[in-house]
């Protein structure tokens, strides 16, 4: 049986994890002549829980009114994908990443998902913290997942 993979999403988060990530996402696209399409979900601000959780800390402006989080959110994801040598569609969603991906990649019938995978050991993996939206991928996503570690 040959795999052929014509079609690959990159989830990324903006985080160095998704950096590597983007790295591997495009140099498949360009092995294998693939489309590729860059998507960011924004997680509306949860109460009591600060914008930084949801973009880079360097560009987290406190008190940000939530549309202009969500600019910055879809300017960061233009320029990641003007940062390729090739063509790329960004997507910008929001909600749950891991049902947002999975969403998006059964509607454009990828082949493969790239992403950065954060995991959590110690004390954040017993409060909480253990579903990570890799793992919710490689459960529930359509197609194959390929993760990189930070």
């Amino acid at each position: 049986m040959q795999t052929s993979i014509k079609k690959i999403i990159l989830a990324t988060d903006y985080t160095d994890a998704s950096k590597d990530a983007s790295c591997h996402a495009m140099l498949m696209a360009q092995t294998y002549k693939a489309d590729l399409k860059a998507l960011y979900v924004f997680k509306p601000r949860a109460l009591g829980i600060s914008e930084e959780n949801y973009l880079p800390t360097e560009q987290f402006i406190s008190n940000e009114d939530p549309k202009k989080t969500r600019q910055r959110g879809k300017d960061t994801l233009k320029e990641l994908a003007e940062s390729f040598d090739l063509e790329v569609e960004t997507i910008f969603a929001e909600g749950h990443a891991g049902e947002e991906i999975v969403r998006f990649t059964t509607e454009f019938n990828a082949d493969l998902i790239v992403l950065g995978a954060q995991s959590y050991t110690g004390r954040n993996r017993y409060i909480g913290m253990s579903g990570t939206v890799a793992e919710y991928l490689v459960k529930y996503a359509p197609c194959a997942v390929f993760t990189i570690k930070p």
